[in-house]
């Protein structure tokens, strides 16, 4: 019975240990086909994006209706392959990722940084599943500038403000890589400036009234949104501008927006979109304030 037992436990924990390694096999070869099935998604999608977003703004109902769609096509494959391989965790969230690149030292200051932006991709993310359908929509040089929502709130400045959130799709990125001592630092970022932003308003009679222009950067921008949400869609750029409520004289106004896109060589591709629209009451100073035309933008 003894030598029964000296013969069968080796035998068992080689068993034992030869079905954890499979297991760990399987484990690991579903996590890099679930990879390979996302990248292919995300390719697809972006390649069929290019081609709606060149609709003219014209045709804005059309464009609505095949962003829509598109976006409706990407989140249920997606759906499709988290069915397919449902052992497959999740990518950790942007603190956690922190945490462990800095060994759990993360800053109150960059805790909080890290949160906001959180809730800020959390919040797009939510937008991209119901039906897109932006206040304005315009196009150039191969981009799109989506004016998603335009509504007054209390600015980041203190005081009442006017909020103007954008999607651009098109935006390029790329992934930074710096070795500092014996790790690799990786941060993606965006060649794409946002160099002016310009406001014209026109009265009742379409005449001009007035004017704001300032620095186009936006006051939050979200340029690696799939740090925050790992299947936020590819190529499409959210920011947030904060300006001073509108003037009361003001019905219509125009908006200019300069864009420059830096090239792999390094030449500058610059894009520039017009934006006429009706001012709705609510973007509008109440009667007895003092317009003070100011863009706000956050340090960067």
């Amino acid at each position: 019975m003894k030598k029964l037992l000296i013969v069968a436990l080796p035998l068992g924990l080689a068993i034992l240990g030869g079905a954890s390694v499979l297991s760990g096999q399987r484990a690991a070869q579903s996590a890099a086909e679930s990879r390979l099935e996302r990248a292919r998604l995300k390719r697809e999608f972006a390649e069929r994006a290019a081609l709606a977003r060149a609709l003219p703004p014209e045709r804005a109902g059309q464009w609505s209706d095949e962003a829509t769609s598109l976006l409706g096509w990407y989140f249920e494959g997606l759906k499709e392959i988290r069915a397919r391989f449902p052992g497959v965790e999740p990518a950790p969230t942007a603190l956690a990722s922190a945490e462990a690149e800095r060994k759990g030292k993360v800053a109150d200051k960059d805790r909080a940084a890290i949160e906001d932006f959180q809730k800020y991709a959390d919040g797009r993310a939510a937008l991209l599943k119901a039906r897109w359908a932006p206040v304005q929509s315009v196009q150039a040089n191969g981009l799109r500038l989506d004016l998603v929502t335009i509504e007054p709130g209390a600015s980041p400045g203190g005081g009442p403000g006017l909020r103007i959130d954008f999607a651009l799709w098109g935006a390029p990125r790329l992934v930074d890589r710096e070795k500092t001592g014996d790790r690799t630092v990786t941060r993606v970022i965006s060649p794409v400036s946002f160099d002016k932003i310009g406001f014209r308003f026109l009265d009742a009679a379409g005449k001009p009234y007035g004017e704001m222009s300032g620095p186009g950067e936006p006051y939050q921008k979200l340029v690696d949104a799939e740090r925050f949400v790992e299947d936020f869609p590819p190529g499409v750029m959210f920011g947030t501008w904060w300006v001073e409520l509108l003037p009361r004289e003001a019905a219509s106004v125009e908006l200019d927006l300069g864009v420059n896109v830096r090239g792999a060589g390094g030449s500058s591709v610059p894009a520039a979109f017009h934006v006429s629209m009706p001012v709705a009451e609510a973007w509008r100073i109440p009667p007895g304030a003092v317009y003070q035309a100011e863009v706000r933008e956050a340090a960067q």
